[in-house]
């Protein structure tokens, strides 16, 4: 068996480490001491079955992982870098599980370009209250090296999925499937937290997968100053994905809304802008999402601090 720790028990994090406590795939998630001891006594409760997930402290570790997954947001990942680098071996494979297309570069600065296998979560429809989490679609992990090759790593990676119980892709064009994920996540997560709308809106309501698409597309044109082509087809991908979902699903960015959290609106909406004033592309859908959502994250914090 591999040497698994997870990064981060927020809901990506916490369904993904209930499929592997259900098949007895041993793991740890990393914290620090101030943490530990409350992560360890807590309930989490993942489709009404109770969990008591073990936890290790840099300074618990005597053996590098052989993998780690990190599952924090996007404006945790500096913060995770100071704990990362404890552990961290010279044969540690690091997935990152973050949404984004930023967050491999920013783990490979730090801890090793050659320890980064790029990857994505894919078809998760997880909805999370508190320590309670429910969904009906598990996930999926994507995965692939860079250059397309098929790796022993990817090999050894694919072992370890299929042994906890979790659901893989393993590709060889990983960097066009992080770019499909980044536009879907710009246009349903964005358009949804603004609409405050489940995913049963986007299956029965055309014009808001019309609001989404507009951001979608806008991403389309960016993606092609990187040399990524995304098609028409690809928008219809993402429509069959939302099929599948709980139609009372929320999407994390409105799940984050709702609890009064930060959000990845720079990782997305602004973003896209950024590339957007870089490549001379216009990108007004999400200049105007980017200003809905700082007004109605601004409005959610102060609504949380009363």
């Amino acid at each position: 068996m591999e040497n698994v720790l997870f990064l981060g028990m927020g809901a990506v994090g916490m369904t993904f480490a209930s499929q592997f406590a259900d098949r007895g795939y041993p793991f740890h998630f990393l914290c620090d001491t101030a943490r530990k001891e409350a992560y360890e006594r807590r309930e989490r409760i993942v489709n009404g079955r109770p969990y008591f997930f073990p936890c290790l402290t840099p300074g618990e570790i005597s053996c590098p992982p052989d993998f780690l997954f990190v599952a924090v947001k996007d404006y945790q990942l500096q913060e995770a870098l100071e704990i990362l680098e404890k552990v961290v071996g010279p044969g540690t494979v690091v997935l990152s599980l973050l949404n984004g297309i930023d967050s491999e570069e920013i783990l490979g600065e730090k801890l090793g370009a050659e320890k980064i296998l790029p990857c994505f979560v894919a078809r998760m429809d997880s909805t999370r209250e508190n320590d309670r989490l429910v969904y009906s679609s598990p996930g999926q992990i994507v995965f692939g090296e860079a250059d397309g090759k098929f790796t022993p790593r990817m090999e050894r990676l694919g072992r370890l999925l299929e042994e906890a119980g979790v659901l893989f892709e393993a590709t060889g064009e990983i960097t066009r499937k992080m770019w499909w994920k980044f536009m879907v996540n710009v246009g349903i997560n964005q358009a949804g937290a603004i609409l405050r709308a489940p995913y049963r809106v986007f299956q029965e309501v055309p014009e808001s997968l019309e609001a989404a698409f507009a951001a979608m597309r806008e991403v389309m044109a960016v993606a092609s100053h990187s040399g990524i082509s995304l098609s028409e087809e690809d928008l219809q991908e993402s429509v069959r994905m939302l099929r599948s979902f709980n139609p009372e699903g929320k999407n994390s960015m409105l799940q984050d809304l709702e609890a009064g959290r930060k959000t990845e609106v720079e990782m997305f909406a602004g973003k896209v802008c950024r590339l957007g004033e870089r490549h001379g592309v216009s990108t007004p859908v999400n200049r105007l999402f980017y200003n809905l959502l700082k007004t109605l994250e601004c409005q959610a914090d102060r609504g949380r601090k009363k």
